[in-house]
């Protein structure tokens, strides 16, 4: 691609993106996007409302059916033909641009997909139907670049700026090439969407078959051999205070304080959450030492008993008194249990009969409770390391996609900025 710069003088009046594929020339036109659509408009609540879906029928998309610049159709509803047709200007067509225009997810976008057959929006997902004569495949990035999030969250209206409206839509002002540039850039886009969704797709398939895989070990279903080819001993049910102890360390004032997040793991809370929020005195605030296993007693997410972690900082840290923190056995054993517990229903199961919720939805429970339920577990730690080295691999694979998506999300964010006006 070549590189234009744009050192004219006319900041204020940019006529070319600064980088740009070499076979296009001349200037950009600025239009509003009234002027190059057919349809800009959203859909409404059917006439009584959830209790007119059907099983199938019509698809019915709604605000959280649009993410990721996708149309996702795995928990889409349907209406039937009946009520599609009282709903005429709102039908959803190939090719349309639908933008969410209300609540959080307010500018989320998609393209309509060319092999979509028949559906419908409600009332807080906008159509943006273009000429022919410009690519939905070209605007539609601009809405997700920096540049379209801040003029979307520019232009809400209401006492609460909630919500666009389809005036202010209608008069957004964007520069548009020439069609051939537009299906060159929307071409190029395209091609690197795909392999965005190709590294997610292996993402997605490592975490399957690691979760499966965790299944299988702890059910017995898999099972390693020792060197010689025979089977390690029996796993027995242990109590968890057989193999996690409560040290009650405390701060010796060098630590930093950390924070326990469902995805992120043990992390600097400054680093977490922006700020610390410990109190001014951490005297009294718990030690973890590298590999400690930390029971967070909040409700998160979708562990609404909390989080059971690992810690995985090589030095120590200090939490939360409020934390439990428990040195297990082998740091191998403790990487079972933080990969084990990785799983709402896993962390359900061994909490839910020992918690009780106080006020505020609190969770009241002593650490001598958590350490007093039974798991069947191995107790060679020779099997131990060998299950936690196999399950470290797969996270290894996991973090280096991870660190591909981010890299290739960030180079996307990039040139985003450089090929559009």
């Amino acid at each position: 691609m070549k590189n234009i710069s744009n050192n004219t003088g006319l900041e204020k009046n940019i006529l070319a993106p600064k980088l740009r594929f070499p076979e296009f020339s001349g200037t950009w036109e600025k239009k509003k996007l009234g002027e190059v659509a057919t349809k800009i408009n959203s859909g409404k609540t059917p006439l009584g409302g959830e209790s007119v879906y059907v099983p199938e029928g019509v698809t019915f998309i709604r605000s959280q059916n649009i993410n990721s610049d996708r149309l996702l159709l795995e928990n889409v509803v349907f209406i039937s033909p009946s009520v599609n047709s009282t709903m005429k200007n709102s039908v959803v067509k190939p090719k349309d641009i639908l933008l969410n225009i209300t609540g959080a997810s307010l500018g989320r976008s998609c393209v309509v997909p060319l092999d979509f057959e028949i559906g419908n929006v409600n009332q807080h997902v906008c159509i943006v139907r273009l000429k022919n004569e410009n690519s939905p495949w070209f605007l539609q990035p601009i809405f997700s670049s920096f540049k379209g999030q801040k003029l979307f969250c520019q232009l809400q209206t209401g006492s609460g700026r909630e919500g666009l409206n389809f005036e202010s839509i209608r008069g957004i002002k964007l520069h548009f090439p020439t069609l051939p540039e537009q299906q060159k850039i929307a071409s190029f886009l395209t091609a690197v969407d795909d392999k965005l969704q190709a590294l997610k797709k292996k993402k997605a398939g490592l975490e399957r078959y690691k979760k499966g895989i965790t299944q299988k070990f702890f059910s017995q279903k898999l099972r390693f051999k020792d060197e010689n080819g025979k089977n390690y001993p029996d796993w027995e049910i242990r109590k968890f205070s057989e193999v996690l102890k409560e040290h009650k360390l405390k701060s010796t004032g060098k630590e930093e304080v950390h924070s326990v997040s469902v995805h992120k793991g043990v992390i600097n809370q400054i680093e977490h959450l922006g700020r610390s929020f410990s109190a001014k005195d951490t005297s009294h605030y718990s030690r973890a030492l590298p590999n400690d296993i930390i029971y967070t007693k909040s409700p998160t997410g979708d562990f609404p008993l909390g989080i059971i972690k690992q810690n995985h900082i090589k030095q120590d840290v200090i939490l939360s008194p409020l934390y439990g923190v428990f040195t297990p056995e082998t740091k191998e054993l403790g990487y079972m249990l933080h990969v084990y517990f990785e799983s709402p229903i896993n962390t359900s199961n061994y909490l839910s009969s020992i918690i009780q919720k106080g006020a505020k939805n609190t969770i009241n429970i002593t650490n001598d409770t958590f350490l007093s339920k039974k798991m069947l577990l191995p107790i060679s730690k020779e099997e131990q390391t060998k299950i936690a080295n196999f399950l470290s691999s797969i996270d290894d694979k996991i973090q280096q996609v991870e660190r591909q998506l981010a890299g290739m999300e960030q180079w996307k964010k990039g040139l985003l900025q450089q090929l559009f006006v």
